[in-house]
């Protein structure tokens, strides 16, 4: 009766070596597609980095973040900052902390 039923449905049987190829496949059309990372990976910091090094609490990462002050990328759940954007917001010789002020006093003015 199931083999009748099977015969019935017209089902096609995807073999394991069926599946390695479309998984060959896919591996080079996604290369094709996304740019391969040639950044070194500490020209890139996690938000716990970011914020040791700008002494700034979550909220205020966050803030920087969803206001666009501070552009970031997503991979996965992880948030990575790029350093060069990191340098530019704190600019040179600048305290950290007089930086994130002036950053939200222009939002509240501007």
């Amino acid at each position: 009766m199931i083999i009748k039923f099977l015969r019935d449905m017209n089902l096609d049987l995807v073999t394991k070596s069926d599946l390695l190829e479309l998984k060959s496949e896919l591996i080079e059309e996604i290369k094709k597609i996304v740019p391969l990372q040639t950044a070194a990976p500490d020209e890139y910091l996690k938000s716990s980095e970011v914020r040791k090094l700008m002494k700034i609490s979550a909220g205020t990462l966050l803030h920087l973040r969803v206001s666009g002050k501070l552009p970031f990328t997503k991979i996965g759940r992880i948030v990575y900052f790029s350093r060069e954007d990191i340098r530019r917001i704190l600019g040179h010789g600048t305290p950290e902390n007089a930086v994130v002020k002036r950053l939200f006093r222009e939002e509240a003015h501007g």
